[in-house]
């Protein structure tokens, strides 16, 4: 999550912003603000090619016309709508709370929280923008989501699960991580505690902390997870297990399913996506590139993209 948000940066409260690399319509946008975003996407000491750049460069210019254009709507985001915000993305890493999230976005990318606070903003003001502009310009016809899910219910099945990973890395070899995942799975059965094995022997430490647990229900097309993650999970009924570990490229997974949706009125809105993202995706970049040929940019920054590779001094935002 903390890596999705990076996509849409506007500096805030910040003095002494330094060389200004691009104008949008009257608005500027400066060197530190990219300084930063590399940073934060390939770490303090790494290396970006000129590409790179100019690609993240590109993005700086989209999120402020997105700005400008979430204020001209009078898409206007609350501080409520904020810590709201705020407390899905702690959820989701698993920190404690806003203080210790604040902590690890400095300790890892040397962000303040009036940074953090910008970032989290323009993410949202893409979204609310996005669904101002879907609204008005794609219209759902709910016959076709009905036939759709009629059609193939198990297709929109969707899942919220545990797991525990043994991991091949933190394995002697893949015969011995089977082996144990194996020995955790014939445990289940004498009706040992999931979350509490997972506590206590899943490799994922992100997930075993809380008994193994991801939070958020997922479909067969609306993840990122690995596909024989996947696969499996949406197999599985609320309450069931996988009786055979499940291979991908991290390890062996066993895997709880804790929720399930598959009703009509329950998997509306993913049938919708699966069938209507697409062309809300082509809407919204349309828009988007609207915005661009209408806008008034002047590039002060020019890459040189016949170098291989440019190193990336680490910027700290003050």
């Amino acid at each position: 999550m903390i890596g999705a948000l990076l996509g849409g940066i506007i500096l805030t409260g910040c003095e002494n912003k330094g060389t200004v690399i691009a104008l949008v319509n009257g608005d500027k946008i400066y060197e530190k603000e990219l300084n930063s975003m590399l940073t934060g996407l390939y770490g303090k000491d790494a290396k970006a090619t000129e590409a790179e750049k100019e690609s993240i460069f590109e993005s700086l210019i989209t999120s402020k016309l997105i700005e400008q254009e979430a204020k001209k709507r009078k898409l206007e985001i609350s501080k409520d709508d904020i810590d709201a915000y705020m407390q899905e993305v702690i959820k989701a890493n698993g920190v404690e709370s806003k203080e210790a999230f604040y902590e690890q976005l400095k300790t890892t990318y040397g962000y303040n929280k009036n940074f953090v606070d910008g970032l989290i903003r323009s993410s949202m003001e893409e979204k609310a923008l996005y669904d101002d502009i879907i609204a008005k310009d794609v219209k759902v016809d709910e016959a076709v989501i009905k036939k759709a899910y009629d059609e193939n219910p198990s297709k929109y099945k969707m899942v919220e699960v545990s797991h525990i990973l043994i991991s091949l890395e933190k394995s002697e070899n893949e015969a011995a991580a089977l082996t144990k995942a194996k020995a955790l799975v014939a445990r289940l059965t004498t009706g040992e505690d999931f979350a509490a094995m997972a506590k206590a022997n899943s490799d994922d430490t992100g997930s075993a902390v809380g008994g193994g647990v991801i939070s958020g229900y997922f479909g067969a097309d609306n993840t990122t997870y690995v596909q024989e993650f996947v696969a499996a999970s949406v197999k599985l009924n609320a309450g069931e297990y996988t009786l055979e570990p499940v291979l991908s490229q991290f390890g062996y997974h066993i895997i709880k399913a804790d929720n399930v949706k598959s009703s009509y009125e329950d998997v509306k809105n993913y049938v919708t996506e699966i069938i209507y993202g697409p062309i809300r995706e082509e809407a919204f970049v349309n828009f988007i590139d609207k915005l661009k040929k209408d806008g008034k940019i002047d590039r002060k920054m020019k890459f040189d993209l016949e170098k291989d590779e440019e190193t990336v001094e680490p910027v700290k935002i003050q």
